[in-house]
């Protein structure tokens, strides 16, 4: 009998609910917009400092990343070649534009297959990682309420439902990765506990694949691991200010004062707000990154919304085909194959 090909049923509604969504957030976002105003916005801007900008964003910060991810990685194989970590890295990401949070399993697979190591621990470090951004993100949040409290409640009056998910499910997904680690035995009895009416087979794969991710959590027990993981942590949300801020210039928005530092921490909330569409399944944040974008610069910041929908569809386009170009150039320069991204996508 003939090997059944094509999507799955979870796949094909991730896919149509993603679509969806996409739609949806596409519509809130350009609905009543002026396009003739877009469009000469669109033709006349200078797009030099969205350029630099994007190129700040996306190969600095992964850059960044990629040194943090190799830290985190010590404990499992020290010594990983920079360029392993970078390809499959930003090979990742690309993914993560097409199929949303895709990319989260390829890079560990691609890495676990090139480099020998267990991809479930590598994984392991991939869920840590997206914790420590998590939770980076939930105190920039936090410093940002303070100052615009009342103006965040107008423009987004559902942002504070949102971050209260946010901080629970980060708080519960911390406190079982801690406990897990200093009470493994008796966490895995808990695992077999729910997974106990699973097949022999399946319940086999569990335990193991369980027992791997603890694995992995090792890094916690190691402070000075941790403490360089917080300090490039902060870098990267340094270069993602700045990635924000620059295209400020081919805009005009934000730069008549020429109090940098101010439009700096304007930018921060931008970028804070914006944070939450990643957290939306729509690929590459299509859709939520505009709404965002537009909601904020024009009820904070009072930006007319055809040069607020204009910065947004500058800046979200010139990342996705940087990350394009870059996936598909490390893609084929280290050689990894069409089949290795499909069968980590599944």
């Amino acid at each position: 009998m003939a090997q059944k090909t094509g999507l799955s049923r979870g796949k094909k509604i991730n896919i149509v609910v993603s679509t969806l969504l996409l739609a949806l957030f596409l519509y809130l976002a350009f609905r009543n917009v002026n396009f003739e105003e877009l469009k000469q916005i669109l033709e006349t801007t200078n797009y030099l400092y969205v350029f630099i900008g994007g190129l700040l964003g996306i190969y600095g910060a992964t850059i960044v990343r990629s040194i943090r991810w190799g830290i985190m990685l010590e404990p499992i194989k020290p010594d990983i070649p920079f360029k392993s970590l970078l390809s499959t890295t930003i090979i990742g990401y690309m993914v993560n534009n097409l199929i949303p949070r895709s990319g989260e399993v390829v890079r560990p697979y691609l890495l676990g297959q090139h480099e020998g190591i267990s991809r479930t621990s590598a994984f392991a470090t991939i869920i840590i990682e997206r914790i420590i951004d998590t939770v980076s993100f939930l105190i920039m949040f936090g410093i940002a309420l303070i100052f615009f409290r009342d103006s965040i409640s107008t423009a987004i009056p559902q942002i504070g439902t949102v971050m209260v998910v946010l901080a629970v499910f980060t708080f519960l997904l911390t406190f079982w990765i801690i406990f897990s680690m200093f009470k493994t035995e008796t966490s895995l009895r808990i695992v077999k506990f729910f997974t106990k009416f699973l097949p022999a087979k399946l319940n086999a794969k569990v335990d193991n694949m369980f027992t791997s991710l603890v694995n992995g959590f090792v890094i916690l027990r190691k402070p000075a691991l941790l403490f360089k993981i917080g300090i490039y942590s902060v870098l990267i949300w340094i270069i993602y200010i700045f990635s924000t801020y620059i295209p400020f210039y081919s805009f005009d928005i934000m730069t008549g004062s020429g109090n940098v530092l101010k439009a700096l921490w304007d930018a921060n909330l931008l970028l804070v707000l914006i944070n939450v569409a990643m957290f939306v399944p729509s690929p590459a944040a299509t859709g939520p990154y505009h709404f965002i974008c537009k909601v904020t610069l024009v009820s904070i910041f009072s930006v007319s919304e055809s040069k607020a929908l204009g910065y947004a569809t500058a800046t979200h386009a010139m990342a996705f085909l940087l990350f394009l170009v870059a996936g598909l150039y490390y893609f084929i320069t280290s050689q990894y194959k069409f089949s290795e991204i499909k069968e980590g996508t599944k």
